[in-house]
């Protein structure tokens, strides 16, 4: 009997290598296949990493001091400082955060169905799934962004049933304040700590909840205050970045179709380069923000049926389309592989919130955390790769519908 144990727990702690394996294998061999130029919203990252490593200065290609968020770039910094700054040296980066989420989906599955079923499937999925694969090519943001999203949700899975909440909230706000850095549209996934605070308020009390809400809040200070100073300082306006006033113009004006339109295009765009030379960076993103609110104001009607079609575009599959296989044909037909993934996840995900496979506190963190990054949406536009942070919390709901019905056709004990 005791030998039976030990197998167990060898084969408990082999699967999990094994799939990370796998997933090792498979990013390895798209990196060899593919071969992305680094341009674009990559170029942008890379000048910001490599600026501060040579001159202490995160500016983009584009001399912008705070266009693009700036944690992708802080992290490619430290990596670019130990081995050089090259595409490579990011693209290990990549793979390591592509690796860790696989490693951290295994972990979110465990806490949600606490089945090593459960587990080993929701980290197979994520090893399989070919944004995850093919993304390790790109220099984007989305790859940290992925991470980042994960251990959020597993410490607030962790802090509605932890003995010392307070410093799980401390960490969840750590965690949170670097989410926020890397992209700011994780800015309402604190509902999904509140959501975790009323689940502690029930089970330890008001004090005990509120003490966990100020260790967040110090959390997320503590990483995000020195750099919203130091915008301040450069360019005369405390903000994360002048992205987010940017993005909502596109989405906000009279050629918006909710999906992504060139400045160009816009009636800002005959006069663009000569405005925004003129305005500056602070100045460039009240004017944005300003024509974006101005237009919604006066079109009250058309903007919120944009929206609607913005929080549509955001789960519809990503199907590739003539362009995109004379672009690169390899990943052109990867996405239909994509494609038939995604229908399975998005079916089986949802499905999970209309089930008991999700009727619980755990279910109301993920649904806190999916429907609040999901919802901010509504007010930009979309790109495919906008959803990739909450689709392997999607795989976790789909994984757990799965482990129910095994359960109850008697695959599965428990």
């Amino acid at each position: 009997m005791e030998k039976a144990l030990v197998n167990r727990q060898m084969k408990g702690k082999l699967l999990p290598l094994a799939i990370c394996a796998l997933a090792l294998f498979l990013r390895f061999a798209a990196l060899w296949a593919l071969d992305e130029p680094v341009k674009s919203d990559a170029l942008a990252y890379f000048t910001m990493a490599d600026g501060l490593v040579k001159h202490g200065v995160v500016a983009d290609n584009f001399g912008q001091m705070a266009f693009y968020s700036p944690g992708y770039p802080f992290a490619l910094a430290s990596v670019f400082a130990m081995f050089g700054d090259t595409p490579s040296a990011a693209r290990g980066f990549n793979l390591l955060c592509s690796l860790a989420s696989v490693a951290l989906v295994m972990r979110v599955a465990w806490q949600v169905t606490g089945a090593r079923l459960g587990m080993a499937l929701a980290g197979l999925a994520m090893a399989v799934w070919i944004p995850s694969v093919i993304g390790v090519e790109t220099l984007q943001k989305e790859n940290l962004s992925i991470l980042l999203m994960l251990g959020f949700a597993s410490l607030l899975l962790s802090l509605v049933e932890s003995a010392r909440p307070m410093w799980r909230a401390l960490a969840a706000g750590l965690v949170f304040g670097a989410a926020l850095l890397a992209g700011g549209s994780v800015i309402l996934t604190p509902l999904a700590m509140l959501a975790a605070l009323i689940i502690l308020v029930r089970r330890s009390g008001w004090i005990t909840a509120t003490r966990a809400g100020l260790a967040f809040v110090l959390g997320t200070a503590a990483l995000v205050t020195p750099w919203i100073i130091h915008v301040d300082r450069v360019i005369g306006a405390p903000l994360l970045s002048t992205n987010s006033s940017f993005n909502l113009y596109l989405g906000n004006n009279p050629a918006a179709t909710g999906k992504f339109v060139s400045i160009a295009d816009t009636p800002l765009g005959p006069d663009w380069n000569a405005r925004r030379i003129e305005a500056g960076e602070a100045g460039t993103s009240a004017l944005l923000a300003s024509e974006a609110k101005s237009w919604i104001m006066a079109h009250k009607t058309e903007a919120l049926t944009l929206a609607g079609k913005k929080l549509y575009y955001f789960w519809e599959p990503n199907l590739p389309d003539a362009a995109d296989v004379a672009a690169n044909p390899v990943i052109a037909y990867a996405r239909w592989v994509e494609v038939a993934q995604y229908g399975l996840i998005f079916v089986f995900g949802v499905a999970a919130f209309a089930t008991r496979a999700l009727r619980s506190s755990k279910g109301l963190i993920l649904a806190a955390l999916i429907g609040s990054f999901w919802i901010v949406h509504a007010a930009a536009y979309i790109i495919p790769r906008y959803r990739d942070p909450v689709v392997p919390l999607l795989i976790v709901c789909a994984i757990a519908v799965l482990v129910t019905i095994l359960k109850r056709t008697g695959f599965v004990r428990g």
